[in-house]
């Protein structure tokens, strides 16, 4: 006997039992207020369990748990202290402890205190699914899937054979449906296959058809197995981790089956992710042939076309998405050749015939699963990557009467993976200018040995927060020469960042195009059309501090309205007085952009000569036109000028040049210029024709009566009234009476009478010998006014009104007005007057 034990007999006799059970059992040391496990009642009952039992003793605390053997009671509760109840477990026949086990592991047994009666009960003590989850691909044929269960159960199944009266089922469901519900399943007999391993469990299978989905693209479902050993009055449910733990949705075993699907597709030839780029004249019949890839594991593989593959090209909407757009056309396209695990297949696209931009996409389809829509640089289920999903790597069709120019694909300011340099100058500072550094891609021009063909770039400056993509201020007279290849693939470019002279802080940058097509403008981390944007803050950094020195450099200048990058086309005639009021902008970092009002060191000039004579070195063109400020515009001053008439017919171009405190001039073209010559452009200047100016001797128009009836007047007179009708007219000439304000001197009206049926144009009885009078401008006509004679004979007569100008053709005027030349003149239109035998006197 231990120490303990005699310790323990001496202080209390009554824990003599507990203390020597707690060594004898080897777990923990009973702490000194261990519980005390006195009286069980009753002491005794049925294998089956479930019979109410009360323990008697001290030390019980909250928590407890209650053992009968090695088995744990069921709905255990703690009184107080001194009792504890709970249900008895289901158990094999004969005499056990009970234990009473505290929280803090502090316990006390009382050996032999309850005896189970009777027979063993069989019991299922474990149901279990072995599967695994599963995957499937089904055409359209149900999916056969075998399920295999183990069922443990007391006294039938341990050892060789198959334990007697178990029966198992297999069952399936949807995955939607009340998983923990048998009701939600189909159940089927499951046969018996053999022993465990460790011929502790019997293992079950059975073979379910399970059903793929019709229009869908996958369908999910649930397979389990149940057990019963009381030839299913009861059953016991199974899951992957078995039954002993509860059964639960997550252990579920399921099938998913889904329909053949494409993996991997692209728009365009194998291995070129560039962009597919097609033009079209509005009438061209032949078409161009387009590529598409795809990949379906285990259909593509083989040769020829994949079995049920479909494919399609089709254009839509620049602005619209394939997936979801129902605007866009779609034409099937045919199997050509394999390319490794992949199909390629081409179509013929469509020329919609109509001048605009479309976008172009490929789809593929198995078995009439939903479509897989491809971009040029491929797709499979990535949510982020190259291979996921992207508008903005459709292929692009343009229709119109010139191809389009490509796009620069990427660059960036600086060595490659270098952030572009904080660059310091003086305002003096004329040696010792940093060189720039640029890289740039285009995919057939920069992939080639040496300066990419068609590749220009400038080097620019401007103002920190201006956008240079934008912004008129920034200056990009530098240009950009090639440097070396870099990695075979981009071409690395450099230029020398000029010196503002000016104090501040600038931003620089660099900028590509290819063949005359769109700009690209650089920043430092790289720009593309996809996952690198343009950032302002990412630009390079120039400061220039030092002595502040007089600016002698124009930054920019515009011939022209703001907006409109089209140069001007103007006509005079020989005898016309100077007109055409021409706008012009100016642009001195320092000056038009810190001073309200006329900059007085800035003269502007407008000029004009020869077409086809550089106006920046020809001695022919005339300057002598000084500019006159206008007003501020933003960081800009607005000049204007009336542009002179040379007086001679000819062919004349016309721009302006500013200078500001003396120094070169800068020549301005219609899309402006940013300091220097190399920007200007003399076929953006103006264009003037000058011609010979034709005397006017054409009357337009003229209508006789008041304006808005036309309907002719009818008057009449007694053979003595006095004349006193006064009749209304209007006539346009042309040039004169829409551009002079009042009467015009070369124009001849007259108000003419004559006999009924006599068409006054033609007929020599007709008396036209009152002259119209100006009454005054209406619109672009003029308005004139004469009283109707008295012819003093009785009869019916018609009156009309006729114009000529310069001594040219009369235009004979009708009440609905007639448009140059006797054509549209109606006699019938004219008006109506009746001479009748005055009233004798009363």
């Amino acid at each position: 006997m231990s120490s303990r034990c005699l310790r323990a007999l001496v202080l209390v006799l009554p824990l003599l039992v507990i203390a020597c059970d707690g060594d004898s059992d080897g777990g923990p040391v009973p702490s000194d207020n261990a519980p005390v496990v006195r009286e069980v009642q009753p002491s005794g009952g049925p294998v089956a369990g479930h019979t109410l039992i009360n323990v008697y003793g001290t030390g019980f605390k909250e928590g407890a748990k209650l053992y009968f053997g090695q088995q744990e009671a069921l709905r255990v509760v703690v009184v107080n202290t001194y009792r504890i109840y709970g249900y008895t477990p289901t158990a094999t026949s004969g005499v056990v402890d009970v234990r009473v086990v505290n929280p803090d592991s502090a316990h006390g047994t009382l050996v032999g205190g309850f005896t189970f009666e009777g027979a063993p009960v069989a019991n299922i003590e474990q149901a279990e699914v072995l599967n695994g989850n599963v995957d499937a691909v089904s055409n359209g044929q149900p999916v056969g899937t075998t399920v295999r269960g183990a069922v443990t159960v007391t006294g039938i199944t341990r050892g060789t054979g198959q334990g007697g009266g178990t029966r198992a089922q297999v069952g399936f469901a949807l995955a939607d449906a009340e998983l923990l519900n048998p009701d939600s399943y189909t159940w089927e007999e499951a046969i018996y296959e053999g022993d465990s391993g460790s011929r502790e469990a019997d293992i079950y299978q059975g073979t379910v058809l399970l059903q793929p989905t019709i229009g869908g693209e996958r369908r999910e479902w649930v397979v389990t197995m149940r057990f019963s050993i009381d030839n299913g009055a009861t059953w016991v449910m199974a899951d992957g981790d078995g039954s002993a733990n509860g059964v639960s949705e997550d252990m579920l075993r399921r099938v998913f089956i889904s329909r053949p699907r494409v993996d991997y597709c692209k728009l365009g030839p194998d291995n070129n992710p560039g962009p597919v780029n097609v033009f079209y004249r509005p009438g061209d019949i032949t078409r161009v042939k387009v590529a598409g890839q795809v990949y379906a594991a285990g259909i593509t593989q083989g040769g020829g076309a994949g079995s049920g593959l479909v494919a399609q090209l089709g254009y839509g909407p620049a602005d619209s998405d394939p997936r979801s757009d129902s605007g866009w056309t779609w034409v099937n396209a045919t199997y050509k050749t394999d390319h490794g695990n992949n199909d390629e297949w081409e179509a013929d696209l469509p020329n919609p015939g109509t001048v605009g931009t479309w976008r172009i996409a490929y789809r593929f389809s198995i078995s009439e699963n939903v479509w897989r829509f491809c971009d040029a640089d491929g797709v499979n289920d990535s949510d982020e990557g190259n291979l996921t999903f992207s508008l903005s790597k459709l292929g692009t069709l343009t229709v119109g009467d010139e191809a389009p120019k490509p796009a620069v694909e990427w660059c960036k300011i600086g060595l490659d993976q270098t952030a572009p340099e904080v660059i310091n100058y003086t305002t003096t500072q004329t040696s010792g200018l940093k060189t720039v550094y640029a890289q740039v891609n285009l995919p057939g021009v920069t992939d080639r040995e040496g300066a990419g063909p068609g590749l220009a770039g400038q080097l620019g400056w401007g103002p920190v927060g201006e956008d240079p993509r934008t912004s008129p201020l920034w200056n990009w007279s530098a240009q950009l020469t090639f440097d070396q290849d870099n990695f075979e693939v981009n071409d690395q470019w450099k230029g020398t960042l000029p010196n503002p002279a000016l104090n501040g802080e600038y931003r620089y940058a660099v900028r590509f195009n290819h063949d005359g097509g769109p700009i690209r403008v650089c920043d430092g981390n790289g720009v593309n059309d996809s996952d690198q944007n343009f950032e302002l803050d990412q630009l390079g950094t120039l400061n220039v501090t030092g002595q502040p020195v007089i600016p002698r450099v124009i930054g920019y200048c515009k011939l022209g309205p703001d907006g409109n990058n089209s140069p001007q086309s103007l006509a005079y005639t020989t005898g016309d007085a100077a007109s055409h009021v021409i706008i012009a902008y100016v642009n001195v970092a320092g000056l038009t952009n810190t001073t309200t009002g006329e900059v007085a060191d800035i003269v502007g000039q407008l000029g004009w000569g020869p077409a086809g004579e550089n106006p920046a070195t020809s001695t022919q063109w005339d300057w002598t036109t000084t500019a006159q400020f206008r007003g501020d515009f933003w960081d800009n001053d607005e000049y204007e000028a009336t542009l002179p008439n040379p007086g001679v017919v000819g062919s004349y171009r016309f721009a302006y040049r500013f200078q500001v405190n003396g120094g070169e001039f800068l020549y301005c073209d219609a899309d402006g210029n940013s300091s220097g010559a190399n920007g200007f452009d003399a076929a953006l200047t103006g264009t003037l024709t000058v011609t010979e100016a034709q005397a006017i001797n054409v009357v337009n128009y003229c209508k006789l009566g008041p304006d808005g009836n036309n309907s002719p007047q009818s008057l009449a007179y007694t053979t003595g009234d006095a004349a006193s009708h006064v009749i209304i007219t209007y006539v346009n000439v042309a040039g004169l009476t829409n551009t002079t304000t009042g009467e015009v001197a070369d124009i001849v009206g007259q108000l003419g009478w004559g006999p009924a049926g006599e068409n006054p144009a033609t007929s020599t009885q007709w008396d036209w010998t009152t002259t119209a009078q100006f009454k005054g401008d209406f619109w672009d006509n003029d308005e004139y006014e004469a009283t109707l004679p008295n012819p003093g004979v009785v009869g019916s007569y018609r009156f009309a009104y006729r114009f000529q100008v310069n001594g040219g053709e009369f235009l004979y005027c009708d009440a609905d007005g007639n448009s140059s030349g006797a054509n549209g003149f109606d006699a019938a239109l004219t008006g109506s007057l009746a001479v009748s035998t005055q009233a004798p006197a009363p």
